[in-house]
């Protein structure tokens, strides 16, 4: 990977610089807004599970100071850019090198308050980029959607929380796949290009050995006010100009 394949954009007006790849897996606007709808209560450990260039940390770091950051990357490209990110940022990240589906080989049962993912949206079969890095970030070639829930619960202590976002069409199967798992989930955001459009994606926040009950569904996150002109809703927009 050579200094001129990549670039570096100030991001948040400046709160944050943040460096990617010219050509290959560069973030979207669902990880802002997964940043956004995470909600932490108390200190404790975080990891985000398939970190690509780190905008998850960058971001929540912006707004919680005093968590102990993790971070599990599988494509060594992308591992070094999120550590590139965490450097010039200032923020101090447990980087690891791995792949979810060796989650008990990397970290300890029970470890973490809370996890983060942006898991792949889609089946291998779904992901038509001819880019390989692309495609392992957004379709299950490396590991599925089961692999990710599956470790978030390997790796959360009782009643910590998980927070995803995905996919609209996989919304059922991420739901029972997280009950099989022993994650309830607490509180759910769906999300809308615009008022007359179907959903494209959800957001999930879920509990670790949570029972049922006093599950909350937000009130629906609509990405455009003015599709044609990409014209972002208020919300939208300040989560993109000064998300905290």
């Amino acid at each position: 990977m050579k200094k001129q394949d990549l670039t570096v954009s100030p991001f948040i007006r400046g709160k944050i610089q943040v460096i990617q790849k010219k050509e290959g897996y560069r973030f979207g606007i669902d990880s802002p807004l997964l940043a956004s709808f995470v909600k932490l209560s108390r200190r404790g450990r975080l990891i985000d599970l398939g970190t690509g260039s780190g905008i998850l940390i960058l971001l929540l770091n912006l707004k919680y100071k005093n968590i102990e950051y993790h971070a599990l990357e599988l494509q060594p490209d992308l591992f070094q850019i999120a550590q590139k990110n965490f450097q010039l940022n200032n923020i101090k990240v447990n980087l690891k090198l791995g792949n979810v589906k060796d989650i008990k080989k990397l970290y300890p049962s029970q470890y973490f308050d809370y996890v983060v993912s942006n898991p792949p949206f889609y089946k291998s079969s779904m992901e038509k980029s001819k880019n390989e890095e692309i495609k392992i970030a957004k379709a299950e070639i490396k590991a599925s959607l089961e692999d990710f829930i599956y470790a978030s619960s390997y790796l959360l202590k009782n009643k910590g929380k998980l927070f995803i976002i995905n996919n609209i069409n996989r919304f059922s199967e991420t739901v029972i796949l997280l009950k099989k798992y022993k994650i309830q989930p607490k509180r759910i955001r769906i999300v809308y290009p615009t008022l007359d459009e179907n959903a494209t994606n959800f957001l999930i926040e879920g509990l670790k050995g949570g029972k049922e009950g006093g599950e909350v569904m937000e009130k629906p996150l609509i990405i455009y006010k003015n599709p044609k002109e990409k014209q972002y809703t208020e919300e939208v927009q300040f989560v993109l100009e000064n998300f905290c």
